[in-house]
C-alpha cells in the first residue's frame, strides 16, 4: 500500500512545478534554456512576443538564432562562463528580432544543474529595455541640448554686456567731451544721438523677440504687394545712406500676399542688416522678390563671410551669432534671424538659409502663401508729417532728469508745459491746467499712473477731454490692454523721442488744431 506522506509530497512536488511553469509562461520577460553548445531548449510566451519566434521555431535551434553577428563572441564568452562554473554578471546587449529588427534586453544568466550537481545548461532572463534605452538616449540627448544651451545664454549675456558697454562708453566719453570742449557741441550731440539710436533697437530687439516668442504680438493683415513693399523700403535704405559701401540690386515683381506691412518691413530690415552686416565693403548683395502659383519668394544673396554647415542649422536659434570679426564696427545681439523666423511664421511663411561654406557668401529665403484674390493691393500705410499748433501739456514723470527734458523738448517746439513728479499732484496739475494732452507716467510714487488716469477720467468736466499717453517701460499686449482699460489714449514704450509723440500728434490732429 502507497505511503500516504509519500503520495503529500509528490503532489506538493507536481504543484510546486505547475506553479513554476505558470510564472515562466506569464512572465512579462523571456525566460529560455539552453545546452552548453547553445542548443534551445525553452522558449516562454515572453520570448515569442520579445524575439517573434514561436516555440514550435525555436526549440532545437541555436542560440544564435536571435544573436546578432558582432554579438557572437559575446555569446562564446558567456557559455564559457557557463561551463567553467564562474558567474556571469547581469549585462545589457541587444539581439536580433525574427523580422530583423534589432531589441535592447538586460540579460541575466544562471546555470542549470542536473541532480548530481553537474551544469548541463543554462537559463536566462531578457528583459526587453528598448523603451528605457531610447528613453536613456533622450536623456542624454536632452541634457547635452541643455549644456548647448546654457552655453549659447552664457555668451549671449556676455555679449550683451558688451554691447550694451559699447554705444554707453562712447556717450560717456561724447560728454566729457561736451563739458571740456563746447566747440565739439554739433559732432558730440551727432554721436550721442546716434548712440542712444543704437541702444534703443538693441532694447527694442531683446523686447521684440520676447514679445513674439510669448505669442503677444498680433498681426495687422491687410493685401500688400511684397514686391513695391520691398523696392520701397530698399530706397528708403538707400536714401538714408545704408548702402554707400555696397553694390545692391533690387529686382521685384507683383507679389501679392496677406501681411502685416510694419512686420515685413522687420523682416527686410533684419535681413538687409544682417548681410550688410556680414558683407565686406565693397561686396554685393541681391534682393528679390518673385512669385510662383502659391508663394511668394522674397530672397537676399551676398557676397559675405558665408556661413559653416554648424551654423546654418542653428542660424534661426535664439542666442546664436555668427563669427564676430574684431574689425568689423557692426555689432548687434544675434536677434535677427530669430525674429526673422517667428514673423514669418506668424504669416504661416518659412525661411531657410543657404549657403556653401565660410566666405562662400549667403542665400536668405523666404517663402509666403500667396494671395490670389482679385482685389487690389492696399499700399502700406505711410505717416504724413503734420504741423501741430502749440498745446497746453501736463508731464507727469517722477523721474527729475527725464521730466526735465521732456518738457524742454515740448517748449523748444512751441508747447506750454506744466509737470508733476507723483501721481496724487499728476491729478491736480491735469485737473487744474486742463491740459490737451497728458504725457503720463506709469510707475510713479503715490499712485500709479493707471490710477491717475482713472482719476482724471472721473472728474474731467471739460466738453474737450484731454488726450492721455502713457510712458512706460513695459510693451506687452497684457501691459497695453492695463493702459487703455484705466482710460488711457495711447500707449508708448520708452524711449520717447518726437518721432513717438509726432505720431500722437498726428492721431489726434483734427481735435489738435483748435490749440
Amino acid at each position: 500500500m502507497d505511503d500516504p506522506s509519500s503520495m503529500d509530497q509528490l503532489e506538493q512536488l507536481e504543484a510546486s512545478r505547475a506553479r513554476l511553469a505558470a510564472i515562466v509562461d506569464n512572465s512579462h520577460d523571456a525566460i529560455v534554456s539552453k545546452t552548453l553548445d547553445g542548443t534551445i531548449t525553452s522558449w516562454n510566451a515572453a520570448a515569442e512576443r520579445i524575439f517573434g519566434y514561436t516555440a514550435a521555431e525555436a526549440i532545437g535551434r541555436p542560440v544564435t538564432l536571435i544573436i546578432p553577428e558582432d554579438r557572437i563572441e559575446e555569446e562564446k564568452m558567456v557559455l564559457s562562463k557557463i561551463r567553467a562554473g564562474q558567474l556571469v554578471d547581469h549585462f545589457e546587449t541587444v539581439r536580433r528580432r525574427k523580422d530583423g529588427q534589432l531589441v535592447a534586453i538586460s540579460l541575466t544568466i544562471s546555470p542549470i544543474k542536473d541532480r548530481t550537481g553537474r551544469i548541463i545548461g543554462a537559463s536566462k532572463i531578457a528583459r526587453d529595455i528598448t523603451e528605457n534605452a531610447r528613453a536613456e538616449r533622450e536623456r542624454a540627448q536632452l541634457f547635452l541640448d541643455l549644456q548647448r544651451a546654457n552655453r549659447a545664454k552664457d555668451e549671449f549675456l556676455a555679449m550683451l554686456g558688451h554691447e550694451l558697454r559699447n554705444p554707453l562708453n562712447v556717450i560717456t566719453v561724447a560728454l566729457d567731451v561736451l563739458e571740456q570742449e563746447p566747440s565739439e557741441s554739433a559732432r558730440a550731440r551727432a554721436i550721442i544721438a546716434q548712440q542712444a539710436t543704437h541702444l534703443k533697437h538693441l532694447v527694442d530687439d531683446l523686447l521684440e523677440v520676447g514679445r513674439v516668442v510669448a505669442g503677444k504680438i498680433r498681426l495687422d493683415l491687410q493685401t500688400v504687394d511684397l514686391g513695391e513693399l520691398t523696392r520701397e523700403h530698399v530706397a528708403s535704405l538707400r536714401t538714408a545712406g545704408k548702402f554707400v559701401h555696397h553694390t545692391v540690386t533690387c529686382d521685384t515683381r507683383f507679389a501679392l500676399v496677406q501681411a502685416d506691412p510694419q512686420r515685413v518691413r522687420q523682416i527686410l530690415d533684419n535681413l538687409i542688416g544682417n548681410a550688410l552686416k556680414f558683407t565686406p565693403v565693397d561686396g554685393t548683395i541681391a534682393i528679390h522678390v518673385d512669385a510662383s502659383d502659391d508663394v511668394v519668394s522674397l530672397e537676399i544673396t551676398d557676397s559675405g563671410i558665408g556661413m559653416s554647415p554648424e551654423l546654418l542649422r542653428t542660424a534661426f536659434d535664439l542666442f546664436v551669432q555668427g563669427h564676430r570679426d574684431a574689425h568689423r564696427a557692426e555689432g548687434g545681439l544675434g536677434l535677427g534671424l530669430t525674429l526673422v523666423r517667428q514673423l514669418v511664421e506668424l504669416h504661416h511663411g518659412s525661411v531657410e538659409a543657404f549657403s556653401q561654406g565660410e566666405h562662400q557668401g549667403t542665400r536668405l529665403l523666404v517663402r509666403l502663401p500667396r494671395y490670389t484674390a482679385s482685389a487690389e493691393a492696399r499700399p502700406a500705410p505711410k505717416l504724413a508729417r503734420t504741423k501741430v499748433p502749440p498745446q497746453r501739456i501736463v508731464v507727469v514723470e517722477d523721474n527729475k532728469d527725464g521730466r526735465e527734458m521732456l518738457r524742454k523738448l515740448l517748449e523748444l517746439s512751441g508747447h506750454e508745459v506744466e509737470e508733476a513728479a507723483d501721481g496724487p499732484t499728476g491729478v491736480e496739475r491735469i485737473l487744474q491746467f486742463a491740459p490737451r494732452i497728458a504725457l503720463i507716467d506709469i510707475g510713479l510714487p503715490g499712485f500709479d499712473g493707471h490710477e491717475v488716469a482713472r482719476r482724471v477720467r472721473a472728474r474731467q468736466s471739460s466738453e474737450r477731454p484731454p488726450i492721455l499717453v502713457a510712458l512706460t517701460g513695459y510693451g506687452l499686449e497684457a501691459d497695453r490692454e492695463a493702459t487703455f482699460a484705466a482710460g488711457f489714449d495711447h500707449h508708448l514704450t520708452k524711449p520717447v523721442g518726437l518721432k513717438d509723440l509726432a505720431k500722437v500728434f498726428h492721431a489726434h490732429a483734427h481735435d489738435l488744431d483748435g490749440g
